[in-house]
């Protein structure tokens, strides 16, 4: 384990030991028209379901894990943190492990520790990749119900996201457009990516 995973999880449990009475639970599911992350497809342009379960606590810390629907079969996030404001700042420090059952010998699986900050409308993100995974950084801004993401995920690629989200009854949805522009370096793993997509989701 190195020094970094260790210090996010020496922190987890120092939050939990002495605030496990007031955690609070919470679940959500989406259909997804085009599971797209960071400006690329990953379930090869078809629709995808996913969901996840959440426990959150009033000190700020936070566990959960997410499951989706891709082209190798599955994604299982695990992830744990701490989240909060420091007076016009928010903040959300913490690890995520991306799992994918369906691949031989875990060879796609990895782990990122991040950092996002908000301010006002404005978001910054950053993920670093542990061992040999890439690191992400990402900057968003919020108009109304409108979205819009640039992010730069290192040796893979630039990606684009231009998002409407609006609520109808007990259902979230989302519109976007997404732009994926591939570094020559990955072309042999990744390409140049364009997507429309619309996100259902269940408040």
């Amino acid at each position: 384990m190195n020094k970094l995973k260790l210090l996010i999880v020496s922190i987890s449990l120092i939050l939990a030991s002495g605030i496990a009475s007031a955690a609070s639970v919470s679940a959500n599911a989406t259909l997804q028209s085009d599971y797209t992350w960071r400006g690329m497809t990953q379930n090869n342009g078809d629709a995808s379901v996913n969901g996840g379960l959440d426990v959150e606590f009033d000190s700020g810390f936070y566990a959960g894990t997410w499951l989706a629907a891709v082209g190798t079969g599955a994604e299982v996030d695990y992830y744990g943190g701490v989240a909060g404001e420091m007076g016009d700042i928010s903040y959300d420090l913490g690890y995520v492990k991306f799992d994918y059952p369906g691949t031989a010998g875990g060879g796609a699986d990895f782990e990122e520790a991040y950092l996002g900050l908000g301010f006002g409308d404005f978001g910054l993100s950053y993920a670093a990749g542990q061992d040999s995974a890439t690191d992400n950084i990402e900057i968003s801004y919020g108009f109304g119900d409108f979205g819009v993401a640039f992010g730069d995920y290192d040796e893979y690629g630039e990606y684009f996201y231009l998002t409407y989200g609006f609520e109808l009854g007990d259902f979230a949805f989302t519109v976007g457009y997404t732009e994926f522009e591939d570094d020559a370096a990955y072309s042999a793993m990744t390409a140049d990516e364009d997507a429309f997509f619309i996100d259902i989701g269940i408040l």
